[in-house]
């Protein structure tokens, strides 16, 4: 049975069994299985709601708001957030102030862009979707707990 000890330098175990580095990531180290994994896992807010959110569902929402925008954007409002998997999800205001984060952040979009073939940086119709679905998740999940809302489950 395999140690945590015996992890290549400088990498994390993803739930499939890879060791990736996200410093000096390798492409064939990144499987949208994990990412699918561990942003259903991942609370939005840093956890701070009314009722369990998922990154996940987040990043669904996105891709149902960027295909309003036309079909190319899916993808990239799908994983706009692919990062995360890896990095966690750090609530924007604490993300600001560290300033390697966002750096170590972004190398690893770049990949995930590459890797998956979505536009990066970003397109500014993806920021406007994120921006929406947060307006839409604070207002559901953080000022009210709205039950209409429906939160998925991370299964």
């Amino acid at each position: 049975m395999e140690s945590i000890y015996d992890a290549p330098p400088h990498t994390i175990r993803t739930n499939s069994g890879l060791f990736i580095n996200v410093f000096e990531t390798d492409p064939d180290t990144i499987a949208i299985e994990d990412i699918a994994h561990a942003l259903s896992m991942m609370p939005r807010f840093g956890g701070h709601l009314n009722r369990f959110y998922s990154v996940c569902q987040h990043s669904i929402l996105c891709c149902k708001l960027a295909m309003g925008y036309g079909f190319e954007y899916a993808l990239a409002g799908l994983l706009h957030d692919g990062s995360e998997a890896y990095l966690l999800d750090m609530p924007t205001p604490i993300k600001n102030g560290l300033p390697d984060y966002k750096s170590t952040e972004h190398r690893l979009m770049e990949v995930l862009a590459n890797k998956f073939g979505f536009e990066f940086p970003l397109n500014p119709v993806i920021k406007q979707v994120d921006a929406k679905a947060l307006e839409i998740e604070w207002n559901n999940l953080v000022q009210s707990d709205n039950l209409e809302f429906v939160c998925m489950t991370p299964a």
